[in-house]
């Protein structure tokens, strides 16, 4: 752990093959929240899966499964802090001291950085892990420069078990803007009308 908190700029490969994923643990849905308010403005799971960029996915390259591109409101540059709630199922094999650090960079610029521990999981368990980022504040500019540069905004996620990386994720992002004269945010539309909620239309 204590060499991936050292990165400064995205790894140009990735830290460790599928196979160290020796405990057989997948991700079955993660949720990212408004912390304040509680909504929604995040949702991925197997009953609301990501579209598939095939452009993007590269049959003979099995790595290409562990690239994930997401496009999120602008909102989420902003906000003073979110919480998420990420789902996952264990194999049969205990997990001691899960830990994940995620590193977040602009370019090759870091701009933020998380650490969070789960701590045990039973063999053949489903669990919820919830965590609460407090987001640094950005400049204007910066943000403005990011939403300007869709998918330059990347982040590492290392996954360990004890000192031992088990697995390595990337994700790039493009922000969409929103529309300052609409009735409510766009993930309030998108989230809202998927749960069965009422919420405003966006300004024609």
């Amino acid at each position: 752990p204590k060499d991936v908190l050292l990165h400064n700029a995205p790894t140009k490969k990735f830290l460790c093959p599928l196979s160290a994923n020796e405990y057989g643990i997948e991700f079955l849905s993660f949720i990212i929240q408004d912390y304040t308010s509680k909504k929604t403005i995040f949702e991925v799971s197997r009953d609301r899966p990501l579209p598939i960029d095939f452009s993007a996915h590269d049959a003979m390259d099995p790595d290409s499964l562990r690239k994930i591109n997401y496009e999120l409101s602008e909102d989420f540059l902003t906000l003073p802090s979110i919480s998420t709630t990420l789902v996952f199922s264990v194999g049969q094999e205990p997990l001691e001291d899960f830990r994940m650090i995620e590193r977040h960079y602009f370019r090759d610029r870091l701009i933020k950085s998380f650490d969070f521990s789960f701590g045990f999981c039973i063999p053949g368990s489903t669990n919820t892990w919830e965590a609460v980022y407090a987001m640094p504040p950005m400049d204007k500019e910066l943000v403005d420069d990011m939403v300007a540069h869709p998918y330059e905004t990347s982040s590492d996620s290392f996954y360990f078990v004890g000192d031992k990386l088990i697995m390595h994720n990337k994700a790039f992002y493009k922000y969409i803007p929103e529309d300052a004269n609409a009735q409510c945010k766009s993930y309030e539309v998108k989230y809202a009308s998927a749960k069965g909620e009422k919420a405003g239309a966006p300004a024609e």
